[in-house]
């Protein structure tokens, strides 16, 4: 009897313990039919009641009857022309030849000042005077070179004319003709050397002190004269002058934009002093050299600036619009994401849309240009597509 019962619980832990085949496939069906149903179900209306989608691989079939239907809008693409916008950061620097940092051409003293921070001076204006015995020195030199060329003029003159009496020989005018090529030279050189420092030979005087003047016309943005100080030839700049009438705006162009940004692109500079003013400038050079830290390119936009709003140092916004004909141009919202591409979806019938593949880069006003991957006269869904997803 003990055997019989010891037989029974283990003929019924043994059933307890099987799982139950039919229910289990009963399960797996239904999951088979929900995921079934998830691709047939896309989106929900207001009341939301379910809207029946067919998806057949990259096709869509979406009925008239449906609540989707409605909230789909298309388009037809056609090619139009397009300014494409690229936005990068730029600086101001002066112009090449605008900005001018003067110091002491010759060791000396610093004895009298002509200036003050802020004004304007014009090419040729004084700056400062200073006392210096080297300066004396290259004086002298000067008006010796050029006392011996009035010399040996002089006496080349005397003896053409004693030669063409027959007087005087040939050899006797080759030999003053050389003395006074050699006189020219050497007064040409010394000149040169008051030249370099911007003084006028003819008003070099011994008797009066050296006066030193403005190599441009401009305006005096740094003034660090002391009068009665020592300064030598070597020594850092002590006047600055800047003609800030034009200046430039130096802005870094990504690698990935450069290609959008040509001689012909419109320009527009903004400042975050003055944001809401458009200053217009023109692109004047484009790098050839890139940033190998920042993968950018330099491009010099040449601005007016009358009216002083641009400062040395200042950032800048900077927009660039590359004019693009033919260009096909879609709404943003058109486009959807999945991975690593962009797609959109192209009406082939009423209710029967297709995935399309396409490569898009941003422009502004919530619009997208196509690069690749759709042509004129492809109807496309724009707005509304991601009810197809």
């Amino acid at each position: 009897m003990k055997n019989l019962i010891f037989l029974f619980f283990i003929l019924f832990f043994s059933a307890c313990g099987e799982p139950d085949t039919s229910d289990t496939a009963v399960k797996q069906s239904q999951a088979a039919d929900m995921h079934q149903n998830r691709r047939r179900i896309r989106g929900r209306n207001h009341g939301q009641m379910p809207v029946n989608l067919t998806i057949k691989g990259d096709t869509v079939f979406v009925p008239e009857s449906s609540n989707v239907f409605a909230k789909l809008k298309v388009e037809t693409v056609k090619p139009e022309e397009h300014y494409l916008m690229v936005t990068t950061t730029g600086v101001i620097k002066p112009l090449t030849g605008h900005l001018a940092g003067v110091t002491a051409p010759f060791n000396g003293r610093i004895v009298k000042s002509f200036i003050r921070l802020g004004q304007k001076v014009a090419t040729g204006s004084p700056l400062f005077e200073m006392s210096s015995s080297e300066y004396l020195e290259a004086v002298k030199m000067c008006l010796q070179a050029q006392r011996e060329r009035e010399i040996a003029e002089k006496n080349y003159l005397r003896k053409k004319e004693l030669e063409e009496k027959g007087i005087s020989s040939v050899k006797e005018l080759d030999e003053a003709k050389l003395a006074l090529d050699i006189a020219q030279k050497e007064c040409e050189k010394t000149n040169a050397i008051l030249n370099i420092f911007n003084i006028n030979p003819g008003e070099a005087d011994i008797a009066r002190p050296l006066i030193v003047r403005s190599p441009i016309a401009g305006e005096i943005v740094r003034n660090d004269i002391t009068v009665g100080q020592y300064i030598t030839s070597d020594s850092q700049p002590i006047v600055t002058v800047a003609d800030l009438s034009k200046v430039w705006v130096v802005a870094r162009v990504k690698e990935t934009d450069i290609g959008s940004v040509s001689r012909n692109s419109r320009v527009e500079v903004f400042t975050e002093s003055m944001p809401e003013r458009v200053i217009k400038g023109e692109i004047t050079y484009i790098g050839n050299m890139m940033n190998e830290q920042t993968r950018s390119v330099d491009v010099n936009i040449e601005c007016r600036n009358d009216d002083q709003i641009l400062k040395l140092g200042m950032f800048a916004t900077v927009r660039f619009y590359h004019q693009l004909k033919n260009s096909i141009v879609i709404p943003a919202g058109s486009v959807m994401q999945d991975f690593n591409r962009s797609y959109l979806y192209e009406q082939i019938k009423p209710g029967i849309f297709v995935k399309r593949e396409v490569s898009v880069t941003s422009s502004e006003n919530g619009k997208l240009i196509v690069r690749s991957g759709l042509e004129p006269g492809i109807t496309i869904v724009s707005e509304g597509a991601i009810y197809l997803r």
